[in-house]
């Protein structure tokens, strides 16, 4: 059986705040088309780039706030959340506290816009693990014995006929007490982080890439020699605008050898995505040893 959680305003609250970031990044960029190329239309960038993990992480919690549930069988209570799933066995679960405890710990900042979903502690309980849409004291806690799950079904009374029907019927299976993330991620990276490093230091190159170039471009000559000949003469001669040549090819490297490389590791084939993704750095320390040696 499935059971909804109460209704959590802070949910809405979240989908406004995400509304807000992608106006005021729009905004930034609006402002940084009509400025000219320096130090300042740089720092515009940064803020657009600076603002999207806080616009992933508040629709990440907003998502969680939105498709919490709940589901009982004979074997657990399984708890969705967002992209993760927590298994409660119905064997380990040695008590369940009706009413709830009050917390001894404030609900910190970082869980906002599911503010009870997360760690926290009560008098006499020190791993407690909230999946609720309601405050400690006025939820239903499970307790395994090391761990106490709080939860805040709507229906209450039906949670805990189905809970104990269940327990009485006896499980056909033995499931661990365990969370798990969604298959996709497992399946693209594992439990390895060298792969979302090696996507992260690209994505930064990238940044410095176009950052260095964009500091020292309003101090640049307008025209720039690209190539010497053998008597150490400059023949090729362009605008200083070419110079984004080099940034443009660290960008297209990591977006292309970026997504080739998600599709490797989908295929689990890791070892060629993390080539490729090494290969995207590669070409985007070469562009800033071409880009730094022409700007001198």
């Amino acid at each position: 059986m499935t059971f909804r959680p109460w209704e959590c305003r802070t949910r809405w609250e979240g989908l406004i705040v995400a509304f807000w970031i992608i106006l005021i990044d729009l905004l930034l960029l609006i402002w940084m088309e009509r400025r000219p190329i320096d130090w300042l239309k740089f720092g515009l960038i940064l803020m657009a780039v600076g603002t999207l993990p806080l616009l992933g992480y508040v629709l990440f919690r907003t998502w969680a706030a939105f498709n919490l549930e709940y589901w009982v069988d004979r074997n657990a209570v399984t708890v969705y959340w967002a992209n993760f799933r927590q298994v409660i066995p119905l064997q380990s679960i040695q008590r369940v506290i009706q009413g709830g405890l009050p917390s001894v710990a404030p609900v910190p900042a970082t869980q906002w816009p599911a503010p009870y979903v997360g760690p926290t502690r009560a008098l006499g309980l020190l791993d407690v693990q909230m999946l609720a849409t309601r405050p400690l004291q006025e939820c239903l806690l499970l307790d395994t014995g090391d761990t106490v799950f709080a939860l805040s079904p709507r229906n209450e009374e039906a949670f805990l006929d189905a809970l104990q029907a269940r327990y009485r019927l006896g499980p056909v299976a033995t499931p661990a007490l365990a969370r798990s993330r969604s298959s996709l991620w497992q399946r693209l990276f594992g439990q390895d982080q060298v792969g979302p490093i090696l996507l992260v230091c690209g994505a930064v190159g990238t940044l410095l890439l176009f950052g260095i170039l964009m500091v020292r471009f309003p101090n640049l000559p307008d025209a720039m020699a690209f190539h010497y000949n053998s008597q150490g003469l400059p023949d090729v001669v362009r605008e200083k605008t070419a110079l984004f040549l080099l940034p443009a090819i660290g960008l297209m490297a990591w977006l292309i050898n970026g997504v080739w490389g998600l599709w490797m590791a989908f295929r689990q084939e890791r070892t060629g995505a993390y080539m490729l993704w090494g290969g995207a750095l590669i070409v985007q320390i070469c562009s800033y040893m071409a880009l730094t040696s022409l700007m001198d």
